[in-house]
């Protein structure tokens, strides 16, 4: 809570208008880890604006995009006038006092009232979730797809994905706010070592997201004609044109092809088509970095080249962010560029590459704001699963070794037969070692009834 209160205080000095807090009508908050009922609450309470609406999300990577939506969509209508968005945590402390066997010196309090809840996921999303054991496993499976489906060798795979992380941390390191402004190499990033373990194939520690930090952020919202009102100056508003949002199907195993977005890219082109832009007139790009795999895959469905920057954070990993709330820090880091000139891109994403948003900012205001919501359009092919019991030959669509803190612990592959999948587990040390050497990605394999998978 004194994270967010500060951050918010810092957007309030930030335009130059202090005071513009205590007309705050609407907090909305990132959810996260702790144990807040109603987290805005308190944070209203403590800027002085005790009677605001209250909005708490669920712990999604879109929750901060899709809280400024909510926000300016409002503001647009003229339901109110200022509205206030923020997300943080303090996991890092958190955890160092726990192993201390300290208690934390902040606030327990829950807060009061009941905030009005956005940005759910669905069950089916959250078992999925649960059987895999880790999102970190959905997204070396869909970095596998990746790989395989452009035909790459599994060491040409790695260094170019190495590469690509360790330009993310060249950003991390210039970005005053990151977590970790360490720049490392490609080698530093891929290479496994005891600082830099595996996590899951061919993801080492270096290539997943942070989110044991003390961070927080702060977006303030409101109409033209509060800023002026409040002194603030014309220099110091960016204004949200467009913002768009889709998800995918739900489980991942029933997905059309691994690691197709249908719903990133037709969220994507709402976003574009609104704003009436094409992707080489976005000078400013903050692609949701958690894992290399979604960066690669967001780039390919928006038409956006290797060749510029995709981030003006450096990513999950190295910048960091509370677990829901990345998008608040890349949507606070795009403002000081749009500010000076040029369109923001930014897009959020949430569960297993699930639930896609995406924003157009730019320093001067829309013809109109616009709230897109993408479902309808979304195409959704035939789903792929096959029963849980399903046993016999079957090929590998993709495959990943999956780490403990004692090494490699099991593979878990994607298995199909015709039109279905399935999840296949081995923990036969051949079958780890080809995943690693070679790829298992275009093998035939059988299928158990328990799941089990053999060459």
């Amino acid at each position: 809570i004194e994270l967010m209160v500060d951050a918010a205080r810092a957007a309030a000095a930030d335009a130059g208008a202090p005071r513009l807090l205590e007309q705050v009508q609407l907090v909305a908050a990132a959810g996260g880890w702790f144990r807040y009922r109603n987290p805005a609450q308190l944070v209203a309470e403590r800027i002085g604006a005790p009677d605001a609406a209250t909005v708490l999300s669920a712990t999604s990577g879109t929750a901060p995009q899709d809280m400024v939506a909510l926000a300016a969509e409002r503001i647009a209508r003229g339901d109110l006038d200022v509205a206030l968005v923020v997300g943080g945590e303090a996991r890092w402390s958190h955890q160092r006092l726990k192993r201390e066997g300290l208690a934390p010196p902040w606030t327990d309090e829950p807060g009061t009232g009941e905030p009005e809840p956005i940005s759910a996921f669905s069950d089916e999303m959250m078992s999925e979730a649960t059987a895999l054991g880790a999102p970190v496993v959905a997204y070396a499976l869909f970095e596998d797809s990746l790989r395989s489906s452009s035909d790459e060798t599994i060491d040409v795979h790695r260094e170019r994905i190495a590469a690509l992380w360790a330009g993310f941390s060249e950003v991390a390191a210039s970005n005053p706010f990151a977590w970790d402004r360490t720049p490392r190499t490609s080698a530093e990033v891929g290479g496994p070592t005891p600082q830099n373990r595996m996590i899951a194939f061919p993801y080492t520690k270096a290539m997943v997201a942070n989110n044991t930090v003390d961070m927080a952020s702060a977006l303030l919202l409101c109409s033209v004609v509060a800023a002026r009102a409040a002194g603030v100056e014309r220099d110091r508003l960016v204004f949200p044109h467009v913002v768009t949002s889709g998800h995918e199907t739900w489980r991942v195993i029933e997905r059309h092809d691994l690691h197709g977005c249908p719903a990133l890219s037709t969220a994507g082109r709402a976003a574009f088509a609104h704003a009436g832009l094409g992707p080489d007139d976005i000078e400013h790009i903050d692609l949701y970095a958690c894992f290399p795999a979604i960066v690669q895959m967001s780039a390919q469905a928006l038409g956006l080249g290797f060749d510029r920057p995709l981030t003006v954070t450096g990513g999950l990993g190295f910048a960091g962010g509370a677990v829901a709330n990345a998008v608040g820090h890349s949507i606070a880091a795009m403002v000081p560029r749009v500010r000076d000139g040029g369109w923001g891109l930014v897009h959020g994403n949430g569960g297993l590459a699930t639930k896609h948003s995406f924003a157009v900012y730019a320093d001067h205001p829309p013809t109109a704001f616009a709230r897109i919501d993408v479902q309808d359009a979304v195409d959704h092919a035939a789903r792929r699963e096959l029963p849980a019991d399903w046993s016999g030959r079957a090929v590998v669509d993709a495959a990943t070794v999956v780490y403990d803190r004692e090494g490699p612990a099991h593979v878990i592959a994607a298995v199909r037969d015709g039109d279905g999948r399935a999840w296949a587990r081995s923990t036969d040390a051949a079958v780890i070692a080809t995943t690693m050497d070679e790829g298992l990605a275009g093998a035939v394999v059988h299928r158990g009834a328990t799941g089990t998978l053999e060459p």
